[in-house]
């Protein structure tokens, strides 16, 4: 029967890691976008399971050139992994604790963060390092300018795919993107923009995308015409301007 066989023919395998067998490697057929495996680890403590990655997420992203110093550097890590049930550590590992009898939810909760945070790695390739930043100077901007105004970081939206976005800021009811002039980034923002408004229930939801126009400013006028399509668009420097923020192109 193929049950005999199943785990070989999908890739998967169990490594022991210590003498008591409590702590294990499994070996499983998925892959970041540049093709490391996806670590994962299961330690079996007592009444619980903890599912882990030994810091490796941290490592692969590092690896890619992504400057991972700070917290702010850090906010698409742990932004992924709350959205599962999961957690980020202050010693850089991804983890999720569950009962032993519930082992297979906090597993597909474990398993649901790293494609996440592929799904990010996809959507981000060839962007700078400094994308996290650059929201950072957004949301800066947004409270200087609406001063009073009620702003809400990584909001949730679902489209009408059914797949649910993490956006940038709710600003006072209006759905807020932070996006580069990197062809990357805008195609990404345009691919949630209009599954999200295609959603006849999201027919009065309000967004609007604040383009990062300082480094180039002719590919962000480009990328603006096509954004516009789908959303109102404001350059940085306009929301520097009306934040009373230095609005000098970078």
């Amino acid at each position: 029967m193929i049950c005999t066989q199943l785990t070989s023919l999908l890739g998967l395998a169990c490594h022991p890691l210590d003498d008591t067998g409590n702590v294990v490697m499994i070996e499983t057929p998925f892959c970041f976008n540049d093709g490391d495996a996806m670590p994962v680890f299961v330690e079996h403590a007592g009444e619980q399971v903890r599912f882990f990655d030994d810091g490796a997420v941290f490592l692969h992203f590092r690896s890619r050139g992504i400057s991972l110093s700070s917290a702010t550097h850090t906010r698409f890590i742990k932004t992924a992994a709350q959205a599962h049930g999961a957690s980020f550590t202050d010693n850089g590992e991804v983890e999720v604790w569950s009962r032993t009898d519930a082992a297979s939810e906090g597993f597909s909760r474990y398993l649901a963060t790293l494609m996440d945070l592929a799904r990010w790695e996809i959507e981000h390739t060839g962007i700078s390092s400094d994308a996290a930043l650059f929201v950072e100077e957004v949301a800066h901007c947004l409270a200087a300018w609406k001063r009073g105004g009620n702003l809400r970081r990584n909001p949730s939206v679902t489209g009408i795919t059914g797949r649910v976005y993490t956006l940038d800021f709710d600003l006072d009811g209006t759905m807020v993107l932070a996006v580069g002039s990197h062809h990357s980034a805008t195609s990404s923002a345009l691919h949630k923009l209009v599954d999200i408004h295609s959603l006849p229930a999201n027919a009065k939801l309000k967004t609007l995308v604040v383009l990062d126009n300082r480094q180039d400013e002719q590919a962000a006028r480009r990328e603006s015409m096509v954004l516009n399509g789908a959303s109102p668009v404001m350059d940085m420097t306009v929301l520097q301007e009306r934040a009373g923020m230095n609005s000098t192109m970078q």
